[in-house]
């Protein structure tokens, strides 16, 4: 799995980003979460990503449910 960094709008969206770039770079958008993200493959074969972490640039943690917001965003799955 890969390891990058995300932010989370105050509209719900997910902005996935590499380490060349901080946490605080995306402060104009009014992220209310941030951390980092791991892409990879699942368990099962099948993509998978999972929010964890927080910004120290930010002082921004992961919030529980940028998870499931990030599997639906990115790799389009329908997770309630």
């Amino acid at each position: 799995m890969s390891k990058v960094k995300y932010v989370r709008t105050k509209d719900h969206q997910i902005i996935v980003f590499g380490d060349y770039y901080i946490h605080s770079d995306f402060k104009h958008l009014e992220p209310i979460s941030a951390g980092f993200i791991s892409i990879g493959i699942g368990k099962d074969g099948n993509p998978d990503c999972t929010c964890y972490g927080e910004s120290v640039s930010l002082g921004l943690k992961s919030l529980e449910d940028d998870t499931l917001l990030a599997q639906r965003q990115i790799l389009g799955k329908l997770v309630f």
